[in-house]
């Protein structure tokens, strides 16, 4: 298990934007940001936040507008506190996760409890600690995952090199591909990739997540850093 952190390749402004894309078919968009720094429960956490739209053009077909924001302490990255609002057509959720890493159990806002094991993270940190760890051709690291009141664990084998182009330029990037233990945490088939980009920045330049019916890929299509924001 890897939990030293050799590098910190985003800063509080960072903001990703990418295209969500189903075939020939433009379903949305997907909103990635480093919004803060805080303290909370007496650690230096940062702020991550995610929002998926789906695209206005489709609205008689589905409507989508989910959000996550987590507070992960900033030495590991592990989750403290989680947070996500789920709006997709008539359905709408609302979670809020406290992450107890000394005690091994995350509590919901339901007053439900559920047991995890060591270096337990979600689906968003999950990104970005993968951002920050050595990925060398040939490696497997193994990560545990809380969705949803289930556990997962997920192997994620680096596979090969790829160059991807994208509206933001060409990048030399790592695949990486993700395969739980049990599907339905990254799609019905259980499995994702993500292309890193082979450089200090380590973008996630692209992420493709398997479907029953195919794949949705969400490429980059904007960065932004603090001090070109307005």
């Amino acid at each position: 298990m890897i939990t030293l952190l050799f590098l910190c390749c985003f800063s509080v402004g960072e903001k990703l934007e990418y295209a969500a894309k189903f075939s020939f078919l433009q379903l949305g968009a997907m909103t990635l940001e480093v919004k803060d720094t805080v303290t909370y429960r007496d650690a230096h956490c940062y702020v991550f936040s995610s929002i998926l739209t789906s695209n206005p053009s489709l609205r008689f077909l589905f409507t989508l507008y989910d959000t996550v924001k987590v507070y992960a302490r900033s030495p590991d990255l592990l989750p403290l506190f989680y947070e996500e609002k789920i709006n997709e057509g008539t359905y709408h959720n609302h979670a809020a996760l406290h992450f107890d890493h000394q005690n091994l159990s995350v509590a919901y806002g339901d007053s439900s409890v559920y047991d995890i094991v060591e270096d337990t993270r979600d689906l968003l940190t999950f990104w970005y600690y993968l951002r920050t760890v050595p990925l060398m051709l040939g490696d497997t690291i193994v990560l545990q995952i809380h969705k949803s009141k289930e556990n997962y664990e997920v192997d994620c084998f680096i596979q090969k090199e790829e160059v991807i182009k994208t509206a933001v330029g060409q990048f030399n990037t790592i695949v990486v591909s993700a395969r739980a233990d049990k599907p339905s945490i990254f799609g019905s088939k259980g499995g994702m990739e993500i292309w890193y980009s082979d450089d200090e920045f380590r973008y996630p330049v692209q992420i493709k997540a398997a479907m029953r019916f195919g794949s949705i890929l969400f490429k980059l299509q904007g960065v932004h850093q603090l001090e070109n924001l307005q």
